[in-house]
């Protein structure tokens, strides 16, 4: 596999030496694959996660709400180990994937192995290329990339504005970008986002994370950032982007509720329609902080860890 090197400013350089990844990657480097992939990919919080789900739940998306456009060159932004790299590999249509990570530790020792496994039976393992960088820099030419993907690593942005607008500069004239990332509730205030924040994650999260259960670490401080579905919005549109959608992708559980039979009565249904009878009748409340509207119901996701936001932003 081709392991690019690209510039990575000094200041965010040292911040990610010093982060816990770059020593956690080394420390799981001999796990098997799929528990590489549970705690690089999923953070340990998906502990029933297949690589069949997954794919099978890519295939959905590719189908559902793409129009089976993943094709020609791609481009993951914070692709960690490579997991979904790979798995974008294996479509014949797809030329090859720009995986970009900026934890160098993770691009050389983990990378290789998952591609290597994840795509190495369909003899797309070359398809794969690994770069260590941030996605504010991309050494690509412009409009040379036909789709990007992003799955939970935009939301570590510290200026979506200035992210898009490099994403929207290697892409092609009618390319798209769909991203599984945390879109919260337009309804959240300023003082809300910044509360969550500040929440301190769990003793057991720490550990997941391979830290000290006993210090201190809330989400700011891993990084992370906070936006309603109408800051990405406008911010996917200031940087040129064309249109914007928004889906809200939710579980189905295994009860025999009669609310459970009416989600998997809608299930059955094109997505224009369910969305138009989810946002009659949801009345689930405000999972996780997530925007609602746009809600879609599909048992595939019954293995993820949450219920995921979908943006699917064209150029």
């Amino acid at each position: 596999m081709q392991i690019l090197n690209w510039k990575i400013d000094p200041v965010l350089k040292k911040e990610i030496d010093e982060h816990y990844r770059t020593d956690f990657a080394l420390s799981i480097k001999n796990e098997p694959v799929i528990n590489i992939v549970k705690k690089i990919t999923f953070d340990s919080v998906a502990p029933n996660i297949t690589i069949e789900d997954v794919k099978i739940f890519m295939d959905y998306i590719n189908e559902t709400f793409l129009d089976r456009g993943i094709k020609g060159v791609g481009l993951e932004v914070g692709g960690g180990c490579g997991f979904f790299s790979a798995l974008l590999a294996t479509y014949a249509s797809v030329e090859k994937v720009y995986s970009i990570e900026i934890c160098e530790n993770i691009v050389r020792e983990l990378m290789p192995k998952v591609i290597e496994e994840v795509a190495g039976e369909h003899k797309v393992y070359e398809k794969v290329i690994g770069c260590v960088g941030d996605f504010d820099r991309l050494e690509l030419p412009n409009a040379s990339v036909d789709f990007v993907f992003d799955f939970y690593s935009l939301h570590h942005s510290s200026d979506i504005k200035k992210t898009f607008t490099e994403i929207c500069r290697v892409l092609k004239h009618g390319g798209f970008i769909f991203c599984f990332d945390k879109t919260r509730a337009n309804s959240l205030t300023d003082e809300g986002l910044e509360k969550l924040l500040d929440t301190e994650y769990s003793s057991e999260t720490k550990i997941s994370m391979g830290l000290p259960p006993n210090i201190f670490h809330t989400r700011r401080m891993n990084g992370e950032k906070e936006y309603r579905l109408k800051d990405w919005q406008n911010s996917f549109l200031t940087a040129g982007f064309k249109t914007f959608k928004h889906y809200h992708i939710a579980r189905l559980s295994d009860t025999k509720s009669f609310t459970n039979l009416i989600k998997k009565t809608l299930s059955l249904l094109p997505v224009s329609i369910q969305t138009f009878f989810t946002k009659i009748l949801s009345r689930d409340g405000n999972k996780n902080n997530l925007e609602q509207s746009h809600k879609i119901y599909t048992k595939l996701v019954n293995n993820f860890p949450k219920e995921i936001s979908l943006m699917v932003v064209r150029k």
